[in-house]
């Protein structure tokens, strides 16, 4: 996290105390939440938060290469993963997970002679733990 602040300090973002939170919900989120969902735990903390705060502090986040927006499912969700990676979305519960895979193509850095700047690809299905679920009812 101290990096990251460092990191956007260079690139001459302000940070304020409600971005440096936005960026710790973020940081310490595993299930890329939505803005929405980053405003209604923000209210604990600041309870004169705007919505357009949250949404614009994501904007300015995501300009500076910091996260990544996912327009994965219904909702947009924002990643604090920035790089290169993949993602598996249930169709059951609409959770997205992080998929660690090695992309031979990526890692070569061109594809038929076109460079490669990002990649990102999303497998469909149903996650392990709705699978439980869906034994159980069985």
């Amino acid at each position: 996290m101290k990096k990251r602040i460092e990191r956007l300090k260079r690139k001459g973002v302000v940070l304020t105390i409600q971005r440096i939170g936005v960026l710790e919900i973020l940081h310490n989120s595993s299930n890329h939440p939505t803005a929405e969902e980053i405003h209604k735990k923000l209210l604990e903390k600041y309870p004169t938060l705007s919505l357009a705060t949250v949404y614009n502090t994501l904007q300015i986040l995501k300009q500076a290469g910091e996260i990544q927006e996912l327009n994965i499912g219904k909702e947009k969700r924002f990643d604090p993963i920035p790089g290169p990676h993949h993602h598996f979305y249930c169709r059951v519960c609409e959770r997205i997970i992080d998929v660690a895979l090695t992309c031979p193509v990526l890692d070569k850095g061109y594809v038929d002679n076109h460079k490669i700047e990002n990649v990102q690809a999303v497998f469909f299905g149903i996650c392990a733990d709705c699978q439980k679920k869906e034994g159980k009812n069985a």
